[in-house]
């Protein structure tokens, strides 16, 4: 099985890749199979699992960390002793997301197979200096991303990736999933910081409806954002007026959305 967690479609086009690749089914995170994972079935010895996910803040997502935790909890084993691959993607480093990602492994009593990180079009936004890349090098990513997606399916599928850890830290990796990660997700994780453009928007629901928590109700006239946001930016970036944007700081900014089949 490849579980998936995707905002803006990087990590579900890698999904869609590797599935098709390894002749594997795809499972969708959102806030409807979290709640359902309990008594989902356990992952089984048989069949590696692969892990897709953006990398949030130079860390796993907060809603990969809550499927972890629930999946299969009620089973008598809870996929004990199963193989469980890593492939993040993200637009520079990861920090240690991979470490911070294999302890959450461990600890269901899993085995941790190979981790791997994929760069791919820059999709953060929030902060000043954060910004989409260019459309030529958004272009080169995805085509580098396309050949390491091949290649990683091809270890996993040999039995070749268990083990392996090919990933981009960055520079101060420790420092940036350890001090700067938890200080992020206690100050910029808030959803009241999303603005509507009342001149642009028209109420077409598209930001609710491509909100992975069904987070976003159309109420009236604009958007209202519930509190369970991950902030994976997925309404900012598919809105298709350009209406949604947060406090100041995406004035100007690109938008951007990585087709299903982009890989």
């Amino acid at each position: 099985m490849v579980y998936y967690f995707s905002g803006q479609g990087n990590s579900r086009a890698a999904a869609i890749a590797l599935g098709k690749a390894l002749g594997m089914e795809i499972c969708r995170i959102t806030r409807r199979e979290i709640d359902n994972a309990h008594a989902a079935e356990p992952p089984t010895p048989d069949e590696a699992s692969v892990w897709v996910f953006p990398v949030h803040a130079w860390g796993v997502p907060r809603v990969v960390e809550e499927f972890i935790e629930r999946l299969a909890s009620d089973t008598p084993d809870g996929g004990a002793g199963s193989v469980h691959h890593m492939v993040a993607t993200c637009g520079d480093d990861i920090g240690r997301t991979d470490r911070l990602w294999a302890a959450m492994i461990r600890a269901r009593g899993w085995r941790v197979g190979g981790v791997f990180s994929l760069t791919m079009p820059n999709t953060y936004v929030c902060l000043p200096g954060f910004d989409t890349d260019s459309a030529e090098l958004a272009a080169d990513k995805l085509d580098s991303a396309s050949a390491g997606i091949e290649a990683i399916a091809s270890r996993i599928a040999d039995n070749r990736a268990d083990g392996m850890r090919q990933v981009t830290p960055g520079s101060m990796p420790w420092a940036k999933s350890h001090i700067l990660r938890p200080l992020f997700n206690a100050f910029l994780m808030s959803p009241r910081g999303f603005r509507v453009d009342r001149g642009k928007c028209n109420s077409c629901g598209v930001c609710s409806s491509v909100c992975p928590m069904d987070n976003i109700t159309v109420d009236g006239s604009c958007p209202r954002w519930g509190s369970d946001c991950t902030m994976c930016l997925a309404c900012y970036h598919r809105c298709p007026h350009d209406a949604i944007g947060y406090r100041c700081f995406t004035r100007g900014k690109g938008r951007v959305h990585t087709p299903s089949d982009a890989l």
